[in-house]
């Protein structure tokens, strides 16, 4: 099969795949970063309200399909 045909397999690369192109080895490595430091122990307001955010959260979740069940309720009813 020639080199330079520009049928149908013209448009594959050349090499196999998996190798690299000599662009690539010229490329110097990325600096490695360092490692983010451990966060702070949480104080004990913010113990104390990681359960209230959980309740406000699931009441906004029950108010949430409450309204949009009494809004498919309502749209069901018979007009007067």
């Amino acid at each position: 099969m020639p080199r330079d045909e520009g049928g149908l397999l013209g448009d594959l690369p050349r090499e196999r795949p998996g190798t690299r192109s000599p662009k690539r080895s010229a490329r110097p490595a990325r600096p490695v970063e360092p490692a983010e430091p451990a966060p702070a122990t949480p104080t004990a307001g913010e113990l104390a309200t990681e359960p209230l955010r959980l309740a406000v959260g699931a009441a906004e979740a029950v108010l949430g399909i409450a309204s949009r069940a009494t809004g498919e309720l309502i749209r069901r009813l018979p007009r007067l």
